[in-house]
């Protein structure tokens, strides 16, 4: 992702990225106004739990695990 990306675009100018060093940047819209957007950086820790959490099967260690392993691994 080059630094002018922000990065992928879910929906609603909702953009996640994938920083160097494994963490997830957030950026949403704020209420601010046009043009303002809130950022939040998820640890790959944390990033794997949102993932496992919300996965069908649920967050367990198990879940957990195969998440921030799937996070860490380069294709």
């Amino acid at each position: 992702m080059t630094v002018d990306s922000p990065g992928f675009h879910a929906r609603d100018n909702w953009f996640f990225r994938r920083e160097d060093d494994g963490s997830v940047r957030i950026m949403a819209p704020d209420s601010l106004g046009p043009g303002a957007h809130q950022v939040v950086v998820l640890d790959p820790s944390t990033w794997a739990s949102v993932v496992a959490s919300v996965s069908a099967a649920g967050e367990s260690g198990d879940t957990y695990r195969q998440a921030l392993a799937f996070h860490e691994t380069k294709g």
